[in-house]
């Protein structure tokens, strides 16, 4: 109906408004998935049957309590507060994305290790990596990281459609990064290259195989935020926190993946 505030605005203030969680169950059950989820790894994949759908009923209620209930409900829970300046859920995207780069560092660190001291990489009898199939995924990931951008700043300015529109080409992007990544891997698996067969397989797929989860993640966050937009009619110039958080981890992926291109398909 005209004049009716959209989902979220205006936001509540005061007891019983802010801070997060509130009474949620769900950190509970993210705890005990976890939890058998680590017993299932040391001890016995029993656990793991039980720890999984655990941890995905808590992530998911988690997600859906905090990006949707409390955002229709008009609360700005303590994440969107600000620290130093800076909310501090992007703050913690900040300090994730860090974490993740020291991740990152460690397994570049042992590919240029076992590259000196088993190599050089490509190793005699095995296939090279194919640069242009870098190059292209690559370019997949500096598009996604534009149109992440696009969407970003269309709805600072009000436009949910250019939300939508550029997030559903990441979305695309991504997807298209993913079956180059198929396509190589496929290739190399038939020329003789395995993730068993020694140090220069292992490293390889070892360093594409995290940036292909971590962008799975980023997938993940890219259709929560179409999800949000499209179908709850979520986000507005004044509360797009999640839109911008995401923006920033597609860009560090698009980062590790100009890092993989450089140091591992072109330095091969």
């Amino acid at each position: 109906m005209a004049g009716e505030s959209p989902p979220g605005e205006p936001v509540q203030r005061g007891e019983g408004a802010d801070g997060f969680p509130h009474g949620s169950k769900f950190p509970l059950f993210v705890g005990l998935g976890l939890f058998f989820i680590g017993l299932g790894f040391a001890w016995s994949p029993i656990f793991l049957i039980l720890g999984v759908p655990i941890e995905v009923y808590g992530l998911w209620g988690w997600t859906r309590e905090y990006t949707i209930e409390e955002y229709e409900r008009g609360v700005i829970p303590e994440q969107k507060r600000q620290l130093m300046g800076v909310e501090t859920g992007m703050l913690g995207m900040f300090i994730l994305v860090f974490s993740e780069i020291l991740v990152f560092a460690g397994f570049f660190v042992a590919w240029f290790y076992l590259d000196a001291t088993r190599g050089p990489f490509p190793l005699e009898g095995f296939p090279s990596l194919t640069v242009t199939l870098g190059g292209a995924m690559t370019a997949l990931m500096l598009v996604g990281s534009l149109t992440t951008r696009y969407g970003r700043s269309g709805i600072l300015a009000g436009d949910r459609g250019r939300l939508v529109r550029g997030y559903s080409l990441t979305v695309l992007a991504g997807l298209g990064f993913l079956a180059v990544l198929g396509y190589e891997w496929s290739q190399l698996l038939a020329d003789g290259l395995s993730w068993t067969g020694g140090a220069y397989g292992a490293s390889y797929y070892a360093l594409t195989g995290l940036h292909a989860a971590h962008l799975l993640g980023g997938l993940v966050l890219v259709g929560i935020v179409l999800y949000r937009a499209r179908v709850r009619g979520h986000f507005s110039a004044d509360r797009n926190l999640m839109v911008r958080t995401t923006e920033v981890y597609w860009h560090f992926l698009t980062a590790i993946s100009l890092a993989i291109f450089v140091f591992v398909y072109v330095g091969t």
